[in-house]
């Protein structure tokens, strides 16, 4: 037991009296210094590492001069950001209604001049006006795999989906 307490009161004479304190390690902002002082705390040895030495000068490399564009990838995952590099930031298609009908449920259909069917996601009753046979429309990507119909006359959109 008295071994124990000496040793604890040898440890801590020893850190009162150190010329660094671990508060001093702690405010460090770079990473490397602040691992070396905390390396020199517990061995007596201050070697900060090459490894973090090089991520850091390549980080504050980065860092300088560079600003944040305003339509940033914040909050996207690795796979987003690699698919909105590869594609365009909207992608469209544009036809013409060759026809249209409604479903039990109140919905509306339209088949495209290119044979396609596409359904508005809910009953739209007070937009439907804009949208008839032969106009010209375009269906737009939305945001989260949505689809947007507009009509080229008028730039009425209604939220729509595929059906076949």
């Amino acid at each position: 037991m008295k071994k124990i307490l000496l040793i604890m009161a040898t440890i801590s004479f020893t850190q009162l009296y150190a010329e660094v304190k671990i508060e001093d390690c702690a405010s460090i902002e770079s990473d490397s210094k602040r691992l070396a002082c905390y390396d020199y705390l517990v061995t007596g040895k201050s070697e900060a590492s090459e490894e973090l030495q090089n991520a850091e000068n390549s980080s504050q490399e980065n860092m300088i001069g560079r600003t944040i564009p305003k339509d940033s990838s914040f909050g996207l995952s690795k796979k987003q950001r690699q698919e909105t590099k590869r594609s365009p930031s909207k992608q469209y298609l544009s036809s013409s209604i060759s026809e249209i009908t409604k479903t039990y449920g109140g919905k509306t259909r339209f088949k495209l001049s290119n044979d396609q069917l596409w359904e508005t996601q809910s009953v739209v009753t007070s937009q439907l006006g804009t949208f008839k046979i032969k106009t010209k429309i375009m269906i737009e990507e939305g945001r989260m795999g949505g689809f947007w119909m507009i009509s080229k006359p008028s730039n009425v959109k209604i939220k729509v989906k595929r059906i076949s």
